[in-house]
């Protein structure tokens, strides 16, 4: 229970050090990012612990938690997901992170992000979706799909679909060929 208690704590001092409206700890608390991420450190230490000891009870009691966290903040991290120290969710609605994804510490997460698998039904058991690497700052709108490794301290600028492997130290972003600006006048 005390490292959930550190991990928290971690995370909640974490965004108060990215985010300027985060005045104080009272405030990040009450936001619904937060309160996403300490819903899962409760759901994932139940589930990690029910798991070894076979106890379906306890599964589903941390399936539950983590659907009533969604629910209350459209904010879906299932329980089995590991993530690691200092983890920010900011304006984090419509965030989806899957079971087998793994996320290195000190990442940044925002709106309508998807760690999601590649296939819509019918996955097989085993890795299905990313792992993040340490220092990973991952703007909104972003899909990143299947077992693909995202290196150390790599930006993955906003609306980009990933579906390889992004090695160390790199900006992934979308380039767009064409836009159209219409003027019209009456």
């Amino acid at each position: 229970m005390q490292k959930i208690c550190n991990y928290l704590l971690d995370d909640l001092l974490a965004r108060m050090e990215q985010d300027p409206a985060g005045r104080n700890q009272a405030i990040v608390y009450r936001t619904n990012s937060f309160r996403a991420v300490l819903a899962y450190r409760i759901s994932h230490f139940l589930y990690a612990r029910s798991l070894a000891q076979a106890d379906e009870a306890g599964i589903l009691l941390a399936h539950d938690m983590a659907e009533y966290a969604a629910a209350s903040n459209s904010i879906e991290i299932h329980p089995g997901a590991q993530i690691g120290k200092c983890f920010v969710i900011d304006h984090g609605i419509n965030t989806l992170i899957g079971a087998t994804t793994i996320i290195g510490n000190h990442c940044t997460v925002l709106q309508n992000v998807v760690l999601g698998a590649r296939k819509i039904t019918d996955n097989k058991d085993g890795k299905r979706h990313p792992t993040i690497g340490h220092h990973v700052k991952i703007a909104g709108g972003v899909r990143i799909f299947g077992p693909v490794i995202i290196g150390d301290f790599v930006h993955i600028g906003p609306d980009c679909v990933v579906t390889h492997d992004i090695p160390d130290r790199v900006s992934v972003r979308l380039v767009k060929s064409f836009q159209t600006i219409v003027f019209r006048q009456d």
